[in-house]
């Protein structure tokens, strides 16, 4: 029995870890959205955004799960490919293009959802 936790604790910590982003530093990003995840456990956006070099680079962020979303203001048909927005995220320590997202605005500056502000 003493060998449950040890064997799925990480796993169970992990899950709802945000330990592997730098939640002190958000970072401001416009980009595209490629993808649109709205499913449990967690919703997921993918966009591409151009680097400092102009490269375009595809990132990915996670939010909570669609229960936790639709709370604060979003919705399955919030975003959609093609979508141009302003991104409000963490990264990822590692400097991979992962993190958690914030914020997200339409590129014309409506709020889509702002996690920390109820709608």
């Amino acid at each position: 029995m003493l060998m449950v936790f040890p064997m799925f604790g990480g796993v169970v910590s992990a899950h709802h870890s945000v330990a592997g982003y730098d939640t002190q530093k958000e970072v401001t990003q416009r980009g595209t959205i490629v993808e649109y995840n709205w499913r449990n456990p967690h919703v997921f956006v993918v966009w591409s955004v151009k680097d400092e070099n102009g490269k375009v680079v595809q990132w990915t962020g996670e939010m909570n799960s669609p229960t936790s979303m639709i709370q604060v203001g979003m919705s399955k048909s919030s975003l959609k490919p093609g979508d141009e927005v302003i991104l409000v995220i963490n990264p990822s320590k590692t400097g991979n293009p992962l993190s958690i997202i914030r914020k997200i605005s339409m590129a014309d500056g409506k709020l889509v959802v702002d996690r920390f502000t109820p709608q």
